[in-house]
Protein backbone atom coordinates (compact mmCIF):
# COMPACT_ATOMS: atom_id res chain seq x y z
CA UNK A 1 0.00 0.00 0.00
CA UNK A 2 1.50 3.36 -0.40
CA UNK A 3 2.35 6.30 1.83
CA UNK A 4 -0.06 8.96 1.61
CA UNK A 5 0.93 12.34 0.48
CA UNK A 6 -0.60 15.29 1.29
CA UNK A 7 0.41 18.04 -1.54
CA UNK A 8 -0.57 21.29 0.54
CA UNK A 9 1.45 20.08 4.23
CA UNK A 10 4.11 17.54 2.34
CA UNK A 11 6.04 15.81 4.66
CA UNK A 12 8.97 14.05 2.65
CA UNK A 13 10.37 12.26 5.43
CA UNK A 14 7.27 9.75 5.14
CA UNK A 15 8.52 8.76 1.78
CA UNK A 16 9.87 5.76 0.92
CA UNK A 17 13.82 6.36 0.04
CA UNK A 18 14.72 6.62 -3.71
CA UNK A 19 17.01 4.24 -5.38
CA UNK A 20 20.00 6.47 -6.70
CA UNK A 21 22.38 5.50 -9.41
CA UNK A 22 24.78 6.72 -11.52
CA UNK A 23 24.30 7.27 -15.23
CA UNK A 24 26.89 6.02 -18.13
CA UNK A 25 29.54 8.36 -19.24
CA UNK A 26 28.59 9.64 -22.61
CA UNK A 27 30.69 11.50 -25.26
CA UNK A 28 29.31 12.91 -28.40
CA UNK A 29 31.33 14.32 -31.24
CA UNK A 30 30.37 16.02 -33.94
CA UNK A 31 32.27 17.15 -37.23
CA UNK A 32 31.39 18.98 -40.30
CA UNK A 33 32.74 20.68 -43.52
CA UNK A 34 30.75 23.23 -45.66
CA UNK A 35 30.86 25.34 -48.72
CA UNK A 36 28.66 28.29 -49.95
CA UNK A 37 29.23 30.84 -52.94
CA UNK A 38 27.49 34.13 -53.64
CA UNK A 39 27.20 35.38 -57.12
CA UNK A 40 25.51 37.97 -58.88
CA UNK A 41 24.84 38.38 -62.85
CA UNK A 42 23.17 41.55 -63.32
CA UNK A 43 20.25 42.02 -61.15
CA UNK A 44 20.07 38.14 -60.47
CA UNK A 45 21.56 37.25 -56.88
CA UNK A 46 21.90 33.46 -56.02
CA UNK A 47 23.45 31.42 -53.00
CA UNK A 48 24.60 27.88 -53.25
CA UNK A 49 25.59 26.34 -50.31
CA UNK A 50 26.54 22.86 -49.10
CA UNK A 51 27.51 21.09 -45.54
CA UNK A 52 28.46 17.53 -44.55
CA UNK A 53 28.13 16.48 -40.90
CA UNK A 54 28.77 13.50 -38.94
CA UNK A 55 27.84 12.49 -35.12
CA UNK A 56 29.46 10.02 -33.01
CA UNK A 57 27.48 8.96 -29.56
CA UNK A 58 29.39 6.66 -27.41
CA UNK A 59 27.70 5.28 -23.80
CA UNK A 60 29.79 2.92 -21.60
CA UNK A 61 28.33 0.25 -21.86
CA UNK A 62 26.23 0.06 -25.29
CA UNK A 63 26.77 0.05 -28.97
CA UNK A 64 28.39 3.14 -30.92
CA UNK A 65 26.01 4.94 -32.65
CA UNK A 66 26.68 7.60 -35.76
CA UNK A 67 24.41 9.79 -37.76
CA UNK A 68 25.77 11.63 -40.62
CA UNK A 69 24.27 13.62 -43.44
CA UNK A 70 24.54 16.36 -46.63
CA UNK A 71 22.75 19.57 -46.45
CA UNK A 72 22.41 21.98 -48.37
CA UNK A 73 20.81 25.86 -49.42
CA UNK A 74 20.15 27.39 -52.50
CA UNK A 75 18.58 30.91 -53.33
CA UNK A 76 17.90 33.23 -55.95
CA UNK A 77 16.14 36.78 -56.10
CA UNK A 78 15.92 39.53 -58.99
CA UNK A 79 16.49 43.08 -57.77
CA UNK A 80 13.63 45.49 -59.86
CA UNK A 81 14.20 48.71 -60.30
CA UNK A 82 11.19 50.41 -58.09
CA UNK A 83 13.03 48.50 -54.70
CA UNK A 84 11.06 45.27 -54.47
CA UNK A 85 13.28 42.18 -54.38
CA UNK A 86 11.45 38.81 -54.54
CA UNK A 87 13.15 35.61 -53.97
CA UNK A 88 12.71 31.50 -53.49
CA UNK A 89 14.82 29.36 -51.45
CA UNK A 90 15.45 25.88 -50.87
CA UNK A 91 17.37 24.35 -47.82
CA UNK A 92 17.84 20.61 -46.45
CA UNK A 93 18.92 20.68 -42.06
CA UNK A 94 20.95 18.33 -39.95
CA UNK A 95 20.38 19.44 -36.36
CA UNK A 96 21.98 17.11 -33.85
CA UNK A 97 20.24 16.62 -29.98
CA UNK A 98 23.16 16.62 -27.53
CA UNK A 99 23.14 16.06 -24.40
CA UNK A 100 22.78 12.51 -21.91
CA UNK A 101 19.24 11.41 -20.69
CA UNK A 102 17.33 13.75 -23.14
CA UNK A 103 15.28 11.42 -25.02
CA UNK A 104 13.22 7.89 -24.00
CA UNK A 105 15.19 6.00 -26.23
CA UNK A 106 19.44 5.62 -25.19
CA UNK A 107 20.48 8.43 -27.80
CA UNK A 108 18.78 11.09 -29.86
CA UNK A 109 18.18 10.93 -33.26
CA UNK A 110 19.15 14.18 -35.38
CA UNK A 111 16.23 16.69 -36.20
CA UNK A 112 16.29 16.16 -40.08
CA UNK A 113 14.20 19.04 -41.83
CA UNK A 114 13.40 20.21 -45.36
CA UNK A 115 12.30 23.69 -46.37
CA UNK A 116 10.82 25.62 -49.72
CA UNK A 117 10.15 29.49 -49.16
CA UNK A 118 9.17 32.44 -51.05
CA UNK A 119 9.07 36.20 -50.49
CA UNK A 120 10.10 39.79 -51.25
CA UNK A 121 11.92 42.72 -49.68
CA UNK A 122 10.69 45.74 -50.61
CA UNK A 123 12.10 49.27 -49.93
CA UNK A 124 9.81 52.14 -51.32
CA UNK A 125 11.77 54.74 -49.65
CA UNK A 126 15.24 55.03 -47.71
CA UNK A 127 12.92 55.01 -44.66
CA UNK A 128 10.29 51.60 -44.82
CA UNK A 129 11.51 48.18 -45.33
CA UNK A 130 8.91 45.48 -45.64
CA UNK A 131 9.77 42.26 -45.86
CA UNK A 132 7.18 38.98 -46.05
CA UNK A 133 7.46 35.11 -46.60
CA UNK A 134 5.51 32.27 -47.24
CA UNK A 135 7.35 28.96 -45.97
CA UNK A 136 7.02 25.11 -45.82
CA UNK A 137 9.07 22.97 -43.72
CA UNK A 138 8.97 19.70 -42.97
CA UNK A 139 11.02 18.36 -39.99
CA UNK A 140 11.42 14.49 -38.53
CA UNK A 141 12.87 13.10 -34.97
CA UNK A 142 11.33 16.34 -33.94
CA UNK A 143 11.34 16.36 -29.54
CA UNK A 144 7.67 16.70 -28.11
CA UNK A 145 7.23 15.86 -24.22
CA UNK A 146 6.41 12.30 -23.38
CA UNK A 147 4.85 10.83 -19.86
CA UNK A 148 8.12 11.33 -18.00
CA UNK A 149 8.38 14.69 -17.07
CA UNK A 150 12.56 14.86 -17.66
CA UNK A 151 12.59 12.47 -21.27
CA UNK A 152 11.09 13.36 -24.60
CA UNK A 153 10.21 11.67 -27.34
CA UNK A 154 10.77 12.23 -31.27
CA UNK A 155 7.84 12.21 -33.41
CA UNK A 156 7.98 10.59 -36.95
CA UNK A 157 7.32 14.05 -39.00
CA UNK A 158 5.96 17.09 -38.39
CA UNK A 159 5.10 19.76 -40.88
CA UNK A 160 5.12 23.87 -40.40
CA UNK A 161 3.31 25.82 -42.57
CA UNK A 162 3.32 30.07 -41.90
CA UNK A 163 3.79 33.39 -43.28
CA UNK A 164 5.49 36.43 -41.56
CA UNK A 165 5.22 39.99 -42.65
CA UNK A 166 6.87 42.99 -41.03
CA UNK A 167 7.71 46.44 -41.65
CA UNK A 168 9.92 48.47 -40.42
CA UNK A 169 9.87 52.45 -40.95
CA UNK A 170 11.30 55.69 -39.58
CA UNK A 171 8.12 57.76 -39.72
CA UNK A 172 9.88 60.72 -38.54
CA UNK A 173 13.63 61.50 -37.98
CA UNK A 174 12.44 61.20 -34.32
CA UNK A 175 10.09 57.96 -34.58
CA UNK A 176 11.07 54.49 -35.47
CA UNK A 177 8.17 52.13 -35.91
CA UNK A 178 8.82 48.35 -36.01
CA UNK A 179 5.79 45.78 -36.98
CA UNK A 180 5.30 42.43 -37.53
CA UNK A 181 3.06 39.29 -37.72
CA UNK A 182 3.28 35.90 -38.24
CA UNK A 183 0.94 33.31 -39.15
CA UNK A 184 2.26 29.00 -37.67
CA UNK A 185 0.26 26.03 -38.55
CA UNK A 186 2.17 23.47 -37.12
CA UNK A 187 0.86 19.43 -37.42
CA UNK A 188 2.23 16.19 -36.84
CA UNK A 189 2.36 13.80 -40.11
CA UNK A 190 3.64 10.79 -38.58
CA UNK A 191 4.09 9.34 -35.10
CA UNK A 192 1.24 8.49 -32.40
CA UNK A 193 0.15 12.06 -32.52
CA UNK A 194 -0.76 12.14 -36.21
CA UNK A 195 -2.80 14.85 -36.93
CA UNK A 196 -2.45 16.73 -33.59
CA UNK A 197 -1.24 20.42 -33.49
CA UNK A 198 2.52 20.66 -32.46
CA UNK A 199 2.76 21.25 -28.88
CA UNK A 200 3.50 25.11 -27.48
CA UNK A 201 3.23 26.90 -31.27
CA UNK A 202 0.66 29.04 -31.25
CA UNK A 203 -1.00 29.97 -34.13
CA UNK A 204 -0.64 33.50 -34.45
CA UNK A 205 1.92 36.14 -32.77
CA UNK A 206 2.01 39.74 -33.37
CA UNK A 207 4.12 42.57 -32.12
CA UNK A 208 4.20 46.18 -32.31
CA UNK A 209 7.12 48.52 -31.00
CA UNK A 210 8.25 52.31 -31.29
CA UNK A 211 11.01 54.10 -30.27
CA UNK A 212 11.30 57.94 -29.63
CA UNK A 213 14.82 60.26 -29.89
CA UNK A 214 14.58 63.10 -27.67
CA UNK A 215 16.58 66.11 -26.22
CA UNK A 216 16.33 67.11 -22.76
CA UNK A 217 18.11 70.83 -21.89
CA UNK A 218 19.63 71.12 -25.14
CA UNK A 219 21.18 67.96 -24.94
CA UNK A 220 20.81 65.16 -27.75
CA UNK A 221 20.98 61.24 -27.57
CA UNK A 222 17.94 60.08 -25.29
CA UNK A 223 15.82 57.93 -26.62
CA UNK A 224 12.29 56.14 -24.71
CA UNK A 225 10.73 53.08 -26.44
CA UNK A 226 7.39 50.95 -26.01
CA UNK A 227 5.65 48.33 -27.02
CA UNK A 228 3.10 45.14 -27.01
CA UNK A 229 3.64 41.25 -28.06
CA UNK A 230 0.80 39.64 -28.71
CA UNK A 231 1.04 35.44 -28.25
CA UNK A 232 -2.13 33.21 -29.43
CA UNK A 233 -3.21 30.27 -28.08
CA UNK A 234 -1.24 26.83 -27.88
CA UNK A 235 -1.88 23.64 -27.87
CA UNK A 236 -0.61 21.06 -25.49
CA UNK A 237 0.46 18.20 -28.20
CA UNK A 238 -2.53 16.17 -28.13
CA UNK A 239 -5.18 18.50 -28.53
CA UNK A 240 -7.07 18.35 -25.00
CA UNK A 241 -5.61 21.05 -23.44
CA UNK A 242 -5.67 24.97 -24.95
CA UNK A 243 -3.34 27.70 -23.63
CA UNK A 244 -5.50 30.84 -23.75
CA UNK A 245 -3.37 33.73 -25.72
CA UNK A 246 -2.35 36.51 -24.62
CA UNK A 247 -0.24 40.09 -24.64
CA UNK A 248 2.70 41.66 -22.70
CA UNK A 249 3.91 45.14 -22.69
CA UNK A 250 7.80 45.89 -23.19
CA UNK A 251 9.33 49.52 -22.69
CA UNK A 252 13.12 50.99 -22.77
CA UNK A 253 14.38 54.00 -21.98
CA UNK A 254 18.63 55.29 -23.07
CA UNK A 255 20.93 57.54 -23.30
CA UNK A 256 23.95 57.80 -26.05
CA UNK A 257 27.07 59.66 -26.98
CA UNK A 258 29.98 59.28 -28.71
CA UNK A 259 31.52 57.52 -26.16
CA UNK A 260 29.03 55.90 -23.96
CA UNK A 261 25.65 53.93 -23.93
CA UNK A 262 23.56 53.91 -20.97
CA UNK A 263 20.18 51.64 -21.56
CA UNK A 264 17.62 50.44 -19.44
CA UNK A 265 14.82 47.55 -20.27
CA UNK A 266 12.05 46.14 -19.05
CA UNK A 267 9.85 43.52 -20.09
CA UNK A 268 6.42 42.28 -19.12
CA UNK A 269 6.17 45.95 -17.89
CA UNK A 270 2.73 45.37 -16.45
CA UNK A 271 3.81 42.28 -14.36
CA UNK A 272 1.22 40.24 -16.11
CA UNK A 273 1.35 36.41 -14.88
CA UNK A 274 0.37 34.28 -17.50
CA UNK A 275 0.67 30.37 -18.65
CA UNK A 276 2.86 30.62 -21.64
CA UNK A 277 2.26 26.62 -22.58
CA UNK A 278 0.15 23.03 -21.13
CA UNK A 279 1.44 19.95 -22.21
CA UNK A 280 -0.88 16.67 -22.66
CA UNK A 281 0.76 15.06 -19.67
CA UNK A 282 -0.32 17.66 -17.51
CA UNK A 283 2.31 19.95 -16.61
CA UNK A 284 2.01 23.76 -17.59
CA UNK A 285 4.65 26.29 -17.44
CA UNK A 286 4.53 30.04 -16.26
CA UNK A 287 6.03 32.71 -18.16
CA UNK A 288 8.80 35.20 -16.87
CA UNK A 289 7.36 38.18 -14.70
CA UNK A 290 8.58 41.82 -15.08
CA UNK A 291 11.94 42.08 -15.64
CA UNK A 292 14.00 45.01 -15.32
CA UNK A 293 17.75 44.92 -16.79
CA UNK A 294 20.17 48.18 -16.97
CA UNK A 295 23.66 48.56 -19.02
CA UNK A 296 26.62 50.67 -19.59
CA UNK A 297 28.88 50.06 -22.63
CA UNK A 298 31.89 51.74 -23.53
CA UNK A 299 32.95 52.15 -27.16
CA UNK A 300 36.38 52.20 -28.02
Amino acid sequence: MSTPFDLYAPVYTSLPEPTMFASPDLLQQQAGVYAQNQMRLGSWIAVVGVRHDRVQSDSVGSPTQVDQATSSRYGLMYELPFGLTPYVSYSKSFNPVFGANTCVTLFCKPVEGEQYEVGFKYQPVNSTVVNGTVYDTTEKNRLAASSDPFLSIQTGKVRIRGAELEVISSLTRELDVIAAFTYTDAKVLEGDNAGKRVETVPLYQASLWAKHRFSIAGMQGFSAGAGVRYIGESWDGADHFKTPSYALFDAMLSYENEKWRFQINSTNLADKIHVTTCLARGDCFYGSRRTILSSATYKF
